[in-house]
């Protein structure tokens, strides 16, 4: 699944947005200024799948959506182009160039529509995973003690949303260990040096539907207080392999607004690797067993889900999961999910996902996913989208990988452009400038001591006064390491010209604006040789 082309208008502050995706490759970065909507984009990208999948309450917002879908009943590599439409005179839905009717598209959903929009915000906020509510709600009130089995499996397959939460990553981590994979190994040791499975510790706590006081309740927990379906079919197969299971009463707080509570609770802890081959021989796959444990959570059963890992140079099990950074987690949470995800015809929205990442993990996160995509899904069917402030990941990209969102001077359009060179190659001051627009990769007072330096290199005779300025600004740029001479008096004049232009606006560049300067300054270069 890939998208081709979007078009949004009157979301937020999005007006007008006409973004062409490069359909070939696996990953498009937004990039831009705070406020220039990439998060409005992924969030109205959100709400357009769900509007579909749901037949919710129209938009308040204009869209047109174009993506190409590997149809299961197609020739493999025949791929299906889907058009979604409120646009007025438009077609709601448009398949191959033909439109067809919502009882159509309804009845062959299952081969026009992504299998999964799986979305993540590394953020605090709600703001998008709000929009994956509905579909949470009707899946857990689909399988929620229910204990037909082929039922359950048809609520998973219909929840299309799926919101990434942080207890995801222990999960996937889980699934991984049971079924182990050569490739995928490799890269959980070398990203963040996990060797193996120690152990596991899962507090489960009363539901809602907890009958009786205290005594009841604790009683009641050896049973999971008569939970049913996917969760209580997963509580009770931990049970059955935990060392010593027992219920207790436990402390909890919920909120720091909250009062310290009594809840019952019932602990499961699996000591060693051996256990976990007995978990393994329960799932098909490692996506099997992963949404079995989502199960307990979407259930609310879950008070904690702990896991311990050894690392290089540290097999004590003395590492929690939640002892990993941020960075690792986030990092862990996302590979886990794409390879769970395998198999699926999947759209990944994710916002901001590098924010935690060291700049080593940044520099190689896309080519990571590459890679983990490549082991552990089929790339060809899915399309991550993300957003991003960082330079670091997106300077080994082509600028078909890569768009920048902006609105021009004195307009309210919202513009998205591939940059006007390739990312690749600039290293990272060059995509701060060429990419990102930034007048200068340097801190503010070294390049004040550059222009004010330049200001006097201009004149063609100096005063007494302005040569003492130039001679100690220039023994302070020399100091940092910034002071070279040209003896080459073209050069030289090339550098005043482009100075020139350069010092006329020091804000962040568009495209469009980066792509001029580049034609100015070839424009500067003729004139002075032919003037030579």
């Amino acid at each position: 699944m890939r998208l081709d082309r979007v078009y949004i208008d009157g979301f937020k502050n999005l007006k007008q947005l006409d973004l062409d995706f490069d359909e070939t490759r696996l990953t498009t970065v937004l990039i831009g200024q705070n406020g220039a909507g990439k998060s409005n984009l992924i969030e109205a990208l959100a709400l357009v799948f769900s509007h579909v999948d749901l037949r919710s309450a129209s938009l308040r917002f204009h869209y047109r959506v174009t993506y190409r879908i590997q149809a299961r009943k197609a020739k493999p590599g025949e791929l299906t182009q889907v058009v979604l439409s409120n646009m007025a005179g438009e077609a709601p839905f448009v398949v191959d160039g033909k439109a067809v009717s919502r009882a159509e598209f309804e009845r062959n959903k299952s081969e026009w529509f992504p299998d999964l929009i799986l979305g993540y915000y590394s953020g605090s906020g709600r703001r998008l995973e709000r929009v994956f509510d509905k579909h949470q709600a009707n899946y857990y009130k689909a399988i929620a003690r229910n204990n037909d089995e082929e039922a359950c499996y048809q609520a998973l397959l219909a929840r299309r949303l799926f919101y990434c939460r942080h207890v995801h990553g222990v999960m996937a981590l889980l699934a991984q260990f049971a079924f182990p994979d050569q490739d995928a190994d490799m890269l959980l040791k070398e990203i963040v040096r996990v060797t193996g499975f120690h152990s596991a510790l899962t507090l489960f706590r009363e539901p809602w539907y907890a009958k009786g006081g205290r005594s009841k309740k604790l009683e009641d927990a050896q049973d999971f207080w008569g939970a049913e379906g996917p969760a209580g079919r997963a509580a009770r197969l931990l049970q059955s392999i935990a060392f010593h299971p027992f219920g207790l009463n436990g402390n909890a707080v919920d909120d720091y607004r909250d009062k310290l509570k009594d809840e019952a609770q019932f602990a499961t802890f699996l000591r060693d690797q051996s256990v976990i081959q007995r978990l393994r021989e329960a799932f098909s796959d490692d996506a099997d067993m992963f949404y079995a444990l989502e199960a307990l959570d979407v259930s609310d059963l879950i008070r904690n889900l702990n896991i311990w890992v050894t690392r290089e140079n540290d097999a004590s099990g003395d590492i929690e999961y939640s002892d990993l950074s941020d960075g690792e987690r986030q990092l862990l949470m996302v590979m886990g999910l794409l390879r769970v995800s395998r198999g699926k015809r999947v759209l990944f929205l994710l916002d901001e996902p590098d924010t935690h990442l060291n700049p080593h993990w940044q520099l190689s996160y896309l080519r990571l996913i590459e890679r983990w995509t490549g082991n552990a899904a089929d790339a060809t069917n899915c399309h991550i989208v993300l957003s991003s402030h960082n330079p670091l990941t997106i300077c080994g990209l082509t600028k078909s990988e890569v768009r920048v969102l902006f609105s021009e001077e004195g307009s309210e359009v919202t513009v998205a452009e591939e940059p006007f060179v390739d990312p690749r190659g600039l290293g990272i001051g060059g995509v701060l400038t060429d990419i990102f627009g930034m007048y200068s990769p340097l801190d503010q007072p070294t390049q004040e001591l550059i222009i004010a330096r330049n200001k006097l290199a201009r004149f063609a005779e100096l005063d007494e006064g302005q040569a003492q300025a130039l001679e100690r600004i220039n023994e302070q740029l020399r100091e940092l390491g910034f002071m070279y001479e040209e003896r080459d008096a073209l050069y030289r004049a090339v550098l005043r010209e482009v100075d020139d232009v350069e010092m006329r606006d020091t804000t962040p560049r568009t495209p469009r604006q980066l792509r001029a300067r580049d034609e100015m300054v070839k424009q500067i270069i003729a004139q002075l040789i032919s003037q030579k």
